[in-house]
């Protein structure tokens, strides 16, 4: 008798074998693709912060360097001084060099503000040098978890850091300190001298 020859095709033992490497390697192409998202969602949350730790620091630099020993009064008259490192903000000041651009009737002199709201650090600023409080925000890093601010000082012509500000109204310290932590940028620590002028 003749054998009947083989039909052509696969066996049920090819075909789970193949089905079992198909879900390997459509399993570890996954794994990839993934690990490329976070990868590239991680190095975009980086820029963003460098980003904003690049800008803060402008910020500061410009802010300090141009502070001046100028009091103030808020919306119901009553005076404060020209630097500020209490009340509920890290620190306040007002400074020159405000651009005007648009020729508005007001001063080159410019109040501001540096506070934690949330986990944010925010840079408030006010329409007049004296009046109603800053109003006028911007976000300068976020994810921030802690904050702190040091001023430096020469108390009998010593110098020496210290927490807060208790100075004459027209005084302002020699230099900040501010320190910052956050998951995305670790901690950060900014020192930055003041302008000259009235600095005790």
């Amino acid at each position: 008798m003749k054998s009947r020859p083989r039909a052509a095709g696969f066996t049920l033992m090819e075909l789970l074998v193949g089905l079992f490497l198909f879900g390997l390697m459509a399993a570890a192409g996954t794994a990839l693709l993934a690990g490329s998202v976070q990868a590239s969602s991680q190095a975009q949350a980086l820029v963003w912060a460098s980003g904003d730790l690049a800008r803060l620091r402008a910020l500061l630099t410009a802010d300090a360097g141009q502070a001046a020993p100028r009091p103030w009064r808020d919306g119901e008259g009553r005076p404060h001084p020209a630097f500020a490192a209490n009340g509920g903000v890290l620190f306040t000041l007002v400074r020159r060099g405000w651009a005007n651009p648009g020729g508005q009737p007001r001063a080159s002199l410019q109040r501001v503000e540096w506070l934690i709201e949330g986990d944010m650090l925010v840079r408030r600023s006010a329409a007049m040098v004296d009046g109603p409080a800053a109003t006028q925000a911007s976000v300068l890093a976020r994810g921030v978890t802690a904050a702190r601010l040091r001023v430096l000082t020469a108390k009998g012509g010593q110098l020496g850091w210290q927490d807060g500000w208790n100075g004459e109204a027209n005084a302002l310290p020699r230099a900040l300190e501010l320190t910052i932590d956050g998951p995305q940028f670790g901690r950060v620590r900014q020192i930055v001298p003041l302008a000259p002028g009235g600095a005790a």
